[in-house]
């Protein structure tokens, strides 16, 4: 018998293995033919797609504009490809949860990382680019900072002094050029990332909502399902994948400053980290304290909303009453805690934006005071590109928490998202063919009478019932309480009005 289960288990797992491979087959033919359609942004060349010259074709048409005239969506932003390939490696991770009994919580995140890796990997490239040429612009400064100073010397090439500046203006526009292409590039990758993130999420849970079976429905609420939906898609989609490459291309950009502002300014380097660290943490806290402050104002807006409502609605019994002064003084007390709070958020929000404003200014100042306390001479050179580094290292940390939290909120949204997908769903009915044997009929019920009595509960006389499923019995039940009892309640009530006019008369 063991031997017989553990065939029987073996047999199973490989039909749902060919199940899934025969779909899986089915979808690539799906996507193919949905690939021959292109988009305008597809078939257009790398130079109009850089520049985002095909988009002139729909600009230029200001009138009598037809649904004609929309171009299709570009192959990565297509939902009917998306929600199908989301669809298919989740399925795939599903079944190892389910036939291995190993709960993996990051099999959400595989999938969806699975469904937009071109994304990922075309995004990724052009962060990687952009945060390269960030770190190369400001050397440009350095040459031309050198040449004003003594064209002639200090030249990398021997050439005419002239051609040579020319090229280091060149370079300098060049440089500032790629920064902007690769900038707007990754950050148009981006919102294209957030954009199929939330369709391919929101289509997984859609198609996940129409296969729950009634225990799921009871464990999970449509308060919930529409939280997940909105709030914990909007967390994924609009935060964690708009500063996702933040995680990596951050402290690589931070790394590779602090080392280039290492050489200019030495040990002061460690200075100016010191400094932007703590000016971040004072800015931190400062944040942290307004949103609490933020909170305790709201409950006290929604007490004196309540008040007030309450107010309105028995505004007769308090006139009645005389009771305006009490509630005028209760609610004039709910709004001076109200306002008091809001003096101090508005404080400490003046303060932090101070030291958002004087953050460059005390940076700075630090950074160079500690420079020529060492005993080192200040030149231009050494000012403008320290600046200059220091800067980039400012904005990067700037964002980096932020960056941490929504990654951080993102995989607690995944793993809530992954615990209502993997509830239990409704099986699938295979409906036979009418053609069927007379021998596979579940219930038969001929020359059946069905009587019942005022006096009495329901009796019921069957004649000739054959049976052939275990479950007839529960069937056949429920059957003889639904054909005869609605009958019977009519009646009753018929019985008892006629009973009432008669008394009354």
């Amino acid at each position: 018998m063991k031997k017989a289960n553990k065939y029987n288990l073996i047999a199973n797992n490989k039909i749902q293995k060919n199940s899934l491979e025969s779909e899986e087959e089915i979808e690539e033919e799906e996507e193919e033919e949905d690939c021959d359609e292109q988009s305008l942004a597809d078939s257009s060349n790398w130079l109009s797609q850089i520049t985002f010259y095909w988009v002139k074709i729909i600009l230029n048409k200001t009138e009598n504009i037809s649904e004609q005239d929309v171009f299709n969506l570009p192959k990565d932003l297509n939902l009917k490809r998306l929600s199908k390939a989301i669809i298919k490696y989740w399925k795939k991770q599903e079944y190892l949860i389910k036939n291995h009994n190993k709960y993996f919580q990051y099999a959400l995140i595989i999938s969806f990382a699975q469904t937009l890796k071109k994304l990922f990997i075309v995004s990724g490239c052009f962060a990687l680019a952009s945060t390269v040429i960030t770190i190369f612009v400001p050397l440009t400064l350095h040459l031309m900072i050198d040449y004003i100073k003594d064209p002639k010397a200090n030249q990398l090439i021997q050439m005419n002094h002239w051609l040579y500046g020319f090229l280091i203006v060149l370079l300098m526009g060049i440089g500032q050029i790629l920064q902007i292409f690769t900038t707007q590039l990754f950050f148009n990758k981006c919102n294209h990332l957030v954009i199929a993130g939330r369709g391919c999420l929101s289509s997984l849970l859609a198609n996940k909502a129409l296969k729950l079976n009634p225990t799921s429905l009871q464990k999970q609420s449509s308060g919930e399902i529409i939280n997940l939906m909105s709030v914990d898609i909007t967390k994924i989609s609009d935060e964690a994948l708009l500063y996702f490459h933040n995680c990596w291309g951050g402290p690589i950009e931070i790394i590779s400053t602090c080392c280039f502002l290492f050489y200019y300014i030495g040990i002061a380097t460690f200075a100016s980290l010191f400094a932007i660290l703590t000016l971040g943490v004072i800015s931190f806290f400062i944040t942290k304290k307004i949103k609490l402050l933020n909170e305790q104002l709201l409950t006290f807006s929604d007490q004196r909303a309540k008040k007030v409502s309450e107010l309105f609605r028995a505004i007769r019994i308090v006139k009645f009453q005389a009771w305006e002064q009490s509630f005028r003084l209760e609610i004039d007390l709910i709004r001076q805690r109200e306002l008091k709070l809001l003096k101090t958020i508005k404080i400490y929000s003046v303060i932090n934006n101070v030291l958002y404003s004087a953050n460059p200014i005390l940076i700075t100042l630090i950074t160079f005071s500690f420079y020529a306390f060492l005993g080192n001479e200040l030149t231009p050179q050494i000012v403008f590109v320290s600046i200059a580094y220091i800067n980039i290292i400012r904005s990067t940390l700037s964002i980096f928490p932020s960056t941490i939290s929504a990654i951080v909120q993102s995989i607690s949204s995944f793993q809530r998202i992954q615990n209502y997908l993997l509830l239990p769903e409704v099986k699938s009915i295979n409906y036979q063919n009418q053609n069927q044997n007379q021998n596979q009929i579940a219930i038969k019920i001929a020359n059946a009478d069905f009587k019942w009595t005022y006096e009495s509960d329901l009796n019921y006389q069957l004649f000739n019932q054959n049976s052939k499923p275990s479950n007839f019995t529960k069937c056949y039940s429920n059957l003889l309480n639904c054909l005869p009892f609605n009958n019977y309640l009519k009646l009753k009530e018929n019985e008892n009005e006629n009973e009432n006019e008669n008394e009354n008369e």
